[in-house]
């Protein structure tokens, strides 16, 4: 890992005093347009990042970790933030949010600079529900903040770091196999992009369940919102002719373009089209009618990530110095699964059972 860019090599590079260096930084006054230009074009190539959590409290220490999501409408994250909230505060740390996303729809462009403000900042470490770039890791490990992915997994070639996920593909087993028991034979699984990495595992886990089923599948991609999931549904449904046994959401926001889509078309679930959804959110029971839903845990998984994201900024700081953590020890007992179970209510097609979270 290269070592991290100091005034002192910036001021050598460029030719000029540290003093210099520090004023042109930070726009100060005594220092000519010319060679703020200068200084500044040095600090670039060289890859300086500047330190605002200094510069606006000297000597603190890095007491904020950032939590980065995908989507904030998903309500699946609502109950990861519970978890990891609670964590957090109860380490005396405070939590930022950030999302990549604009309106569901992946940017890297808005990755890049999100990871400059998390440097800047000196952030003590990162929860990430997305699979970010090796750049942007290669960019956090250079400054020893250290990352846990939750419900995604690490770059490839970088599965080393901490994660704490689900089994999406048994998880995909179970809601195939209860489909097969209900006679449905014809499944239209409606999912978000492969940016977001448990895409694969649940697509591969359904394709496998209706091999065995027997069922027809049909996998449909719509970007990570409500009204582009219920434009892409229509589209689908148009393009088929006949209806589906049953509609799969594959979260949250694709579940509501599917109820929206059906409202529409004065279908009825699950009467007219049995529905399920992947991830468990608190109004599924008192929806009618109420939701068959995976339930993905998403508060333990917050809590778990939380965990393992303080245990290793709390080791970063027995191992480091007064003013610089160590780098981080990411180990493989950092890694876990978190096992899922199916909810079933009745817009699968069955009749009401005790729904075991009322």
């Amino acid at each position: 890992m290269p070592p991290k860019v100091t005034l002192r090599d910036i001021a050598t590079a460029a030719g000029v005093s540290t003093y210099t260096v520090s004023k042109a930084l930070n726009d100060g006054k005594g220092v000519s347009e010319k060679s703020r230009t200068h200084v500044l074009a040095v600090a670039r190539e060289l890859g300086y990042v500047a330190n605002l959590a200094a510069q606006e409290l000297r000597g603190a220490a890095r007491s904020s970790v950032a939590v980065i999501t995908a989507g904030t409408a998903n309500a699946y994250y609502v109950d990861m933030m519970n978890g990891i909230q609670r964590v957090v505060q109860d380490a005396n740390q405070s939590v930022v949010l950030m999302d990549i996303t604009i309106n569901g729809a992946y940017d890297a462009d808005l990755e890049d600079r999100t990871v400059q403000r998390l440097l800047e900042a000196r952030m003590a470490g990162v929860i990430t529900t997305l699979t970010l770039k090796p750049a942007s890791i290669e960019r956090l490990a250079k400054w020893d903040i250290p990352v846990v992915f939750v419900d995604s997994s690490p770059p490839e070639g970088m599965e080393y770091l901490p994660s704490v996920t689900t089994d999406n593909y048994d998880a995909s087993l179970k809601v195939g196999a209860h489909l097969a028991e209900l006679g449905h034979q014809d499944w239209l699984f409606l999912v978000y992009p492969g940016i977001w990495s448990s895409r694969k595992d649940r697509e591969a886990g359904l394709l496998e369940a209706a091999r065995r089923a027997g069922a027809s599948i049909e996998v449909v991609e719509s970007a990570n919102n409500a009204q582009s999931a219920k434009e892409t549904l229509d589209q689908a449904l148009e393009a088929r002719g006949t209806r589906p046994d049953v509609l799969i959401a594959g979260n949250n926001p694709l579940l509501l373009g599917i109820l929206n889509c059906l409202r529409e078309r004065d279908l009825q679930a699950p009467g007219d089209i049995a529905v399920v959804s992947y991830d468990d959110f608190a109004w599924a029971p008192f929806i009618e009618p109420p939701i068959t839903v995976l339930d993905e845990r998403s508060e333990e998984i917050g809590t778990r990530a939380a965990q393992t994201l303080v245990k290793i900024i709390g080791e970063q700081i027995a191992d480091g110095s007064s003013s610089m953590p160590a780098a981080p020890n990411y180990r493989e007992d950092l890694k876990q699964q978190v096992p899922v179970g199916l909810i079933v209510r009745r817009s699968c097609g069955c009749a009401t059972p005790p729904d075991p979270k009322a």
